[in-house]
């Protein structure tokens, strides 16, 4: 039996269809690719930001200084990272690819990412200043201040409470928040500060509040995240820690923790700056300052979104002993 074998060419509408199916592989490879590679700049960029404020954290604690700006006397940001790097608090100097840029903000003394964007947006600032001794209470509430529980006494130099939250506007994207409290005597209770907050129809809130806990840990400051109302777990701890066993004065490190040292009963000036570092993530960066002591600061993504400044409020939250609040600052 004799067997033929008949040779088929490729015809050329199979040959466009493997072309084309090429071309949508091709295309699909090179949109993934350009996103991972657009995902790892951001994080890249966010990473450089981390580490240009911890070393200037480093660097205006190592070297003394104690001037308004971190950087007085460098005009621009090159000389600014440059002298971190000559010093040894950087080990290579960042290089931003434009349209991104390292910009030092000398209102908030932190670092920020910045682009290029439209001309056209400009943000208006604003700037609230309640003193207790002159702001009465009812004003606050007036001027779209919420309690939303517990109760807020109105002593006539500044506003009491043991248990509750009062939240106040504040429509900016970045900011600084400076409040003066106290807390009364005992082993247990403490206060916060929100920041990055919304509320709901029903006035629970959903953000992030920084709080004084004095009987967490025998003492510990706190970051943690709210939700409807509730706070979630902790997202940051900082242990207060004393000299002296225990009993002298704050110090950043090297201390113990005492939750019946004085300082808990002390007036605190309590500083919150809040600073965008990443736009397309919506990536800010929050540190906290004690009595112009720079204590720490934590990275986080906002549930603000830049066109909802108008849907943002900071505010109060005591339990447990009587806080006294002499007065807020949003700026």
């Amino acid at each position: 039996m004799n067997i033929y074998l008949t040779k088929r060419g490729v015809s050329l509408v199979e040959l466009l269809a493997v072309i084309v199916i090429l071309g949508v592989l091709a295309t699909i490879s090179v949109v993934m690719i350009g996103k991972l590679i657009a995902r790892m700049e951001v994080k890249a960029n966010e990473q450089i930001i981390l580490s240009l404020n911890d070393a200037t954290g480093y660097y205006s604690l190592q070297e003394g200084i104690l001037s308004s700006d971190i950087f007085d006397g460098y005009d621009t940001n090159g000389a600014r990272i440059t002298q971190l790097f000559d010093l040894g608090y950087l080990s290579s100097l960042p290089q931003p690819k434009p349209p991104i840029s390292f910009n030092w903000d000398i209102d908030t003394q932190t670092w920020i990412l910045t682009e290029t964007v439209d001309p056209g947006i400009i943000s208006l600032p604003t700037t609230i200043n309640y003193v207790f001794s002159e702001t009465r209470l009812i004003d606050v509430i007036e001027n779209g201040g919420v309690i939303v529980d517990g109760s807020f006494a109105d002593t006539g130099t500044s506003v009491d409470s043991s248990y509750g939250t009062l939240f106040i506007k504040n429509p900016l994207q970045t900011y600084t928040i400076i409040v003066q409290a106290k807390l009364s005597a005992g082993t247990v209770g403490g206060y916060g500060v929100f920041y990055e907050t919304k509320l709901d129809a029903a006035n629970n809130d959903t953000g992030f509040i920084v709080q004084f806990d004095r009987s967490y840990s025998n003492g510990e400051i706190l970051i943690r995240p709210r939700t409807d109302g509730k706070e979630g777990s902790v997202l940051f701890r900082f242990a207060v820690l004393f000299d002296n066993n225990g009993d002298g004065d704050w110090v950043i490190s090297g201390g113990v923790k005492n939750s019946q040292n004085s300082w808990w009963t002390s007036t605190h000036d309590i500083k919150l700056v809040v600073s965008l570092i990443n736009e397309s993530t919506n990536q800010k960066m929050i540190q906290v300052y004690i009595d112009d002591v720079f204590a720490f600061q934590y990275q986080f993504e906002s549930i603000i979104l830049p066109n909802q400044t108008d849907q943002n409020y900071t505010g109060f939250r005591s339990w447990g002993k009587t806080t006294s609040y002499y007065g807020i600052v949003i700026e």
